[in-house]
């Protein structure tokens, strides 16, 4: 079985609320973004709003989960590059990356999340993964 990448992107702007006195972005500011490019990702895949809150992932707080490279400052645009890098073999465990670039293309930040209780009839139906067997 081998699985095809998708990759999924879109462009933010760092607002006042997610930097530090410093006009540097937080932690939490990133984990903001990265939750809501998962959630336009799914939407766009046909999840609604309701479901999309049942579903559970985790996001760990290890610094292998996030990664800052270079930081993001106030007012300053950047996008996000999500990509599904791995699927168990039963199909209820994602892993996604999401990967931050500033506007002139450099990376920022690497991070990963896990997502827990997808099922084949959910993956099927909205068309998140393409599996070749």
């Amino acid at each position: 079985m081998s699985l095809q990448t998708k990759m999924f992107r879109r462009d933010y702007k760092v607002k006042g609320e997610d930097v530090n006195d410093y006009m540097y972005m937080e932690k939490t500011a990133y984990q903001k973004y990265m939750t809501s490019i998962i959630n336009t990702f799914l939407f766009e895949k046909g999840f609604i709003k309701k479901k999309m809150k049942t579903l559970p992932y985790l996001q760990s707080e290890s610094s292998d989960s996030l990664m800052l490279i270079k930081p993001l400052m106030f007012l300053q645009d950047f996008f996000i590059n999500l990509e599904l890098i791995h699927i168990d073999k039963n199909l209820k465990n994602i892993q996604i990356k999401s990967r931050f670039f500033n506007a002139d293309n450099e990376l920022c930040v690497m991070a990963h999340i896990h997502f827990c209780g997808f099922d084949n009839a959910m993956m099927n139906k909205n068309k998140i993964i393409k599996i070749d067997c």
